[in-house]
């Protein structure tokens, strides 16, 4: 059966990635899409919707103190007042895309009851509409709260885009022995599509991932491999690494540990395994 969809951040990277997925694999779906920018979502029939996938967010930015307020009006109070329109217009789901960052850095194994500790404005604004969110929640109305870890795919923004222009230009690497999870972004829009159609809570908390953690050492290598690039590991370095990743947030945001845990759910929604994951991303950006 066919869902009728709209979506709250056109722009998004992920937004236009959902686009381009229902349109390749949901026979019978539509998606339209609406900025948020200004004052256009108040003005949507959301009654012709079954779900609304919430996707606009400041991300990707260098935090500051003068910054608060930006990331509470956009990424805690504006998904909170479209979810009320949208259940007050009768639409039955509400997908908000939250984040890995609401746990905080001092964990490296994430379970479902690990404590919720943000650190970042963006993760305590993500966790304030989260909490907003449950408590308008009900058997009419379900919310669905997903929590991914890193993105990547085409065109993808932040770390991976980094690791992966660094890593064009190392033949040699240290190996290094970390797990990471990750998702490739066919991955999440499926992920999102199946929660759509089987939820059945009225909140519903998922962390999607990839089936397989990344080494970020086996990473640079399918990185340069998609390239037709041969890489040579090398077998110290790592305690460098270690040291480093302690001291300096983005090494331990690329070689640190984190994960969540794993779960029979995860096979549900793998559009590609992380080999091939990576072998469409870098073959896509080449021909960009």
């Amino acid at each position: 059966m066919g869902k009728r969809v709209l979506i709250t951040g056109e722009n998004s990277y992920i937004g236009k990635s959902l686009q381009e997925y229902v349109d390749k694999e949901k026979t019978g779906w539509q998606i339209d899409a609406v900025s948020v920018r200004d004052e256009k979502w108040r003005e949507i029939d959301y009654t012709k919707y079954q779900a609304v996938v919430h996707l606009a967010a400041v991300v990707h930015q260098k935090e500051q103190p003068k910054m608060r307020s930006l990331y509470k009006q956009v990424n805690a109070d504006l998904p909170v007042n479209i979810a009320a329109k949208a259940k007050e217009s009768g639409v039955a789901q509400f997908v908000f895309l939250s984040t890995m960052a609401v746990y905080g850095d001092k964990v490296s194994y994430i379970k479902k009851n690990t404590k919720l500790q943000p650190v970042t404005m963006y993760g305590k604004a993500k966790l304030s509409a989260e909490k907003r969110l449950k408590k308008i929640a009900d058997s009419g109305f379900q919310v669905i709260v997903l929590r991914p870890p890193l993105v990547y795919g085409r065109n993808c923004p932040g770390n991976y885009k980094r690791l992966a222009s660094l890593a064009l230009k190392l033949p040699f690497f240290p190996r290094v022995d970390n797990k990471r999870s990750m998702i490739y972004i066919e991955n999440l829009c499926a992920c999102i599509c199946h929660e759509i159609e089987h939820a059945e809570k009225s909140y519903r908390v998922v962390c999607p991932q990839n089936r397989e953690y990344v080494n970020t050492t086996e990473l640079v290598r399918e990185i340069r491999k998609a390239h037709g690039k041969r890489t040579w590991v090398i077998p110290f370095g790592g305690k460098l690494i270690d040291l480093l990743a302690g001291r300096i947030p983005v090494f331990g945001k690329v070689f640190g540990d984190l994960v969540y845990e794993k779960s029979k759910e995860d096979k549900e929604y793998q559009a590609a395994g992380f080999g091939e994951s990576v072998r469409r991303t870098e073959q896509m950006e080449s021909k960009c």
